[in-house]
């Protein structure tokens, strides 16, 4: 896939989202599929277990394809969770593989090219261990009793329903001009809650306003940082002080020794001239 042929690929997102929000969206997500297979070992059970410096090369090469950036976090944070999305889509494809299979012994001799041999085998004998079938079972068991699709997290549909009717009321208390998207956000943050590093009912995507707490730790360490600083800055001036005076010393050093210089040059020329004959 030749990206780079005519630049850059540029990408908008939106501050606060995790997600861009343009016409090279499913170009993105498709190159960082195509990043994983190709780049990834795939070794590993999850994306947390992969090491950073892996990590580092993976991110890298997403970066090079698409115009970021680096210095906002959500664009950071948008490059790397999916990465890890596509991480574990690709291993949950491989694994279908392996359950394709009619035997262990099977999956061992018909390796996929989709990875490397030895790292198809690693991943056959991390899906052939009891540990895996106890845990795979039980996660059968646990989808086969839920009848509707959990989506809306640890909170009943009635509970929502609730939820939703309190936004409702909540607007209609406003007038028509103070009805913006701006409040429509306030209400809905207020009435659906707020929990620490997620936004609840907007997903990943979204990056969550920090708490209060938080941002009292936040100012503090900012406040830290900054004493720190500024005693360094108060160091690095009584340093430069120092140096002045010590450069000024040494000028007027260096203009004594030069007057001292022209005197005795000036007393050894009358001496030459007074010893030279014919000279009286």
């Amino acid at each position: 896939m030749k990206l780079r042929k005519h630049g850059l690929i540029p990408l908008k997102i939106n501050d606060g989202e995790r997600a861009p929000s343009c016409e090279n969206a499913v170009f993105f997500t498709t190159r960082v599929t195509w990043i994983i297979k190709h780049h990834a070992t795939m070794a590993q059970n999850t994306w947390d277990a992969i090491d950073t410096q892996e990590k580092e090369e993976l991110i890298n090469r997403v970066r090079a394809n698409f115009i970021l950036d680096w210095s906002k976090r959500n664009h950071r944070e948008m490059v790397e969770k999916n990465l890890g999305k596509k991480f574990n889509d690709f291993h949950y494809q491989l694994h279908k593989i392996y359950m394709g299979c009619a035997t262990h012994g099977e999956a061992l001799l018909k390796p996929t090219s989709l990875v490397e041999s030895d790292v198809w085998k690693k991943l056959c004998g991390r899906w052939g261990s009891d540990e895996f079938k106890k845990i795979s079972n039980q996660n059968k068991v646990n989808r086969k009793r839920q009848h509707v699709n959990h989506t809306a997290g640890r909170k009943s549909f009635v509970r929502l329903i609730q939820e939703m009717n309190n936004m409702i009321e909540k607007l209609d208390e406003m007038e028509l001009e103070e009805r913006t998207d701006e409040a429509a956000n306030i209400i809905f943050r207020d009435v659906i809650g707020h929990r620490s590093g997620y936004a609840r009912g907007l997903g990943v995507s979204v990056i969550p306003e920090p708490r209060p707490s938080s941002m009292s730790a936040q100012f503090e360490h900012l406040a830290q940082e900054n004493e720190k600083h500024k005693n360094e800055a108060m160091m690095y001036k009584t340093e430069l002080d120092d140096l002045k005076r010590e450069v000024r010393q040494l000028l007027v050093w260096q203009q004594s020794y030069d007057q001292r210089m022209n005197l005795f040059e000036c007393d050894l020329e009358r001496v030459s001239n007074r010893d030279t004959p014919g000279n009286v």
